[in-house]
C-alpha cells in the first residue's frame, strides 16, 4: 500500500503599500527572514524636513548669542522707550515750575523768596521720584525685550523640533499600519488561523479596519 504524500503548504510572501495621490508613501514586503518596510517622502516633504533639521542646528548653537544687529535693535528700542519717558516727565513738571514762577512773581514781584524755593523743592522732589521710576522702568523694559527675544528663539527651536518629531511620528505610524495590513494579509494567505478560530476571525474585516486607519492619516 502506497503512502499518501503530504501536501506541501504554499507559503506566500506578499507585499503591501500605501499610495497617496498616485505616489507611494510606504511599502512593506514579507520575506522568510521578516518584513522590510520603507517610507517615501515627496520632494517638498523632504525639503521641509531637511530645512527644519538644518535650521534647528544652525539656531541652536547661537540661541543665547546676540549679534551686533540684534543688540543695536534692542538698544534702539530701549532708547526710544527712555526718550518717551523723559518727554512725559519734562512735559509734566516743566510747565508746573513755569506756572509756579509766574504765580510767585505776580504775587511778590520776584521769585527770590522762601515760598518760591519751598514750592520749587517740592516739585523737584516729585520730578526726581518720577526720574527714578523711569530708570527702573527702563531696566525692566530692557529685560523684557531680552527675555522676549530669547523666548521667540526657543519657541522657534521648539517649532522646528516638534515639526521633525511629528513627521517622524507620522512616518512610524504609517509604517506600522502598513505592516499591520501586510501581516493581516500574510496571515490570511498562509492559512495560519485554525479552523476553530476561523469562524471567530474575519481577515477581510481586519484588512478593511487597517485600511480605514491608514486613510484617516491622510484625509
Amino acid at each position: 500500500m502506497s503512502k499518501k504524500s503530504k501536501k506541501k503548504q504554499t507559503i506566500y510572501n506578499p507585499s503591501a503599500s500605501i499610495t497617496v495621490n498616485g505616489n507611494s508613501k510606504a511599502s512593506s514586503t514579507s520575506t522568510k527572514n521578516g518584513a522590510n518596510v520603507s517610507y517615501n517622502m515627496d520632494p517638498y516633504e523632504k525639503a521641509a524636513y531637511d530645512y527644519a533639521g538644518k535650521s534647528f542646528y544652525n539656531n541652536m548653537k547661537g540661541v543665547n548669542v546676540f549679534s551686533d544687529d540684534t543688540i543695536k535693535s534692542l538698544n534702539d528700542q530701549v532708547n526710544a522707550y527712555l526718550n518717551q519717558g523723559l518727554n512725559i516727565v519734562n512735559n509734566t513738571y516743566t510747565p508746573m515750575i513755569r506756572e509756579m514762577q509766574n504765580d510767585i512773581a505776580r504775587r511778590f514781584g520776584n521769585t527770590n523768596n522762601s515760598m518760591f524755593m519751598d514750592n520749587l523743592n517740592d516739585i523737584e522732589a516729585k520730578r526726581a521720584d518720577a526720574m527714578s521710576d523711569l530708570a527702573e522702568n527702563v531696566m525692566a523694559k530692557r529685560n523684557e525685550l531680552i527675555n522676549n527675544e530669547l523666548s521667540n528663539r526657543y519657541d522657534y527651536l521648539n517649532f522646528l523640533n516638534d515639526y521633525q518629531n511629528q513627521v517622524y511620528s507620522n512616518m512610524l505610524q504609517t509604517l506600522a499600519l502598513n505592516n499591520d495590513f501586510l501581516n493581516t494579509n500574510n496571515s490570511h494567505l498562509n492559512g495560519r488561523n485554525s479552523s476553530s478560530n476561523s469562524s471567530q476571525s474575519n481577515p477581510l474585516g481586519d484588512i478593511l479596519k487597517v485600511t480605514s486607519q491608514v486613510m484617516g492619516k491622510f484625509f
